[in-house]
């Protein structure tokens, strides 16, 4: 009962590498939205930039649609390296994509951090475009055989204490049975099997 009461308050992921030792996990990718479908505006000959705070060691996944079938361009920086872009300076391009309308794309940063997605547009008339991003994640998911272990084990703790309890109880000490007394054949007083002689008149009955 008491592993069960464990579990039932720790959760069953305590579980989960008895889970995966056993085959009873198994790992689904899902996906974290960073940043919602939006709609920008990018005016003509300029740019514009989307921040987005990024862990390491992970995969994001981003899409692009410029509108009406235009083309830009689009890049992909850390902060240190946009500081330096904005101020005309060559910098580190993580992605770059000169001249694109509709993209797909996965980026995996090695440090967390700031992130800018830069819309680049070259040309003498405003773009607009959507962009969207999201972080991929591995969960892991356990069997309800796992999921309800807690359950289980409380269960079977109960049904063990109660077969303990009944089989444990000691046996009551057996009473005096008729036939464990008889009578003196001289006297006729009753007395214990077990003594030779009456308790009353004193003569053996042997």
């Amino acid at each position: 009962m008491a592993a069960g009461f464990f579990v039932l308050n720790q959760g069953a992921q305590i579980l989960t590498p008895v889970a995966e030792l056993t085959g009873l996990a198994s790992q689904v990718q899902t996906e974290m939205p960073i940043l919602p479908p939006t709609v920008l505006t990018v005016p003509a000959s300029s740019y514009t930039f989307l921040p987005a705070n990024l862990p390491g060691g992970v995969t994001a996944k981003g899409s692009l649609q410029v509108g009406n079938g235009q083309e830009i361009a689009m890049y992909v920086m850390d902060e240190a390296n946009f500081t330096q872009w904005q101020a005309k300076h060559t910098g580190e391009v993580i992605l770059a994509k000169p001249m694109v309308i509709s993209y797909n794309f996965t980026i995996a940063p090695k440090v967390t951090g700031t992130y800018y997605f830069i819309f680049d547009n070259q040309d003498t008339t405003k773009r607009v475009v959507i962009f969207s991003l999201s972080v991929l994640e591995n969960t892991t998911v356990v069997s309800p055989l796992i999921g309800n272990a807690g359950l289980g084990l409380f269960a079977f703790g109960i049904i063990f204490f109660a077969i303990g309890a009944k089989t444990g109880k000691r046996k009551p000490k057996p009473s005096e049975t008729p036939g464990t007394r008889v009578r003196c054949r001289f006297c006729g007083a009753e007395f214990p099997t077990d003594e030779t002689f009456c308790t009353k008149c004193g003569r053996a009955q042997k």
